[in-house]
């Protein structure tokens, strides 16, 4: 991609983003957090997929990780890794964090399984979005993987 291609490309996004589409993000291998190249160029990914992406990165943002914004994020701390955590409460924050992304109309199911033990919290959810239902289970917490 020569330079000017690039500011081109550049200028189409920032257009969509001012203009509230946000239809496209960068692809990121959900294993280690890494970014997927193909051919030597970032992946795009859109629709879907990127929905689901970008829940699983919503669910993974802690409350105050952010230095920009402080007020963003999951509570983890103050109100899903106590010591007797309210269920009904956990599941509102978190499907709250989920309907707050770009494409989600509504959190049909969600299902959470605590693992203090093996420091773990596995979220089974279904999401209508603007391009059908999603189904995922995501397992957050020290499993060598987040």
């Amino acid at each position: 991609m020569s330079t000017a291609e690039f500011y081109q490309a550049a200028q189409t996004h920032q257009g969509r983003i001012k203009e509230g589409i946000m239809a496209e993000d960068i692809a990121m291998n959900i294993n280690n957090n890494d970014l997927i190249l193909q051919d030597g160029d970032l992946l795009l990914i859109d629709n879907a997929e990127r929905c689901a992406q970008q829940i699983l990165i919503s669910l993974r943002f802690w409350y105050g990780e952010w230095f920009l914004n402080t007020t963003e994020g999951v509570p983890y701390l103050e109100y899903i890794l106590i010591k007797n955590p309210n269920i009904a409460h956990v599941r509102q924050v978190l499907t709250e964090a989920i309907e707050q992304v770009d494409g989600v109309q509504s959190v049909d199911s969600m299902t959470i399984d605590f693992d203090r033990q093996g420091r773990r919290l596995a979220v089974d959810y279904a999401v209508t979005t603007n391009y059908g239902l999603i189904t995922r289970k995501e397992v957050l917490g020290y499993d060598g993987r987040n």
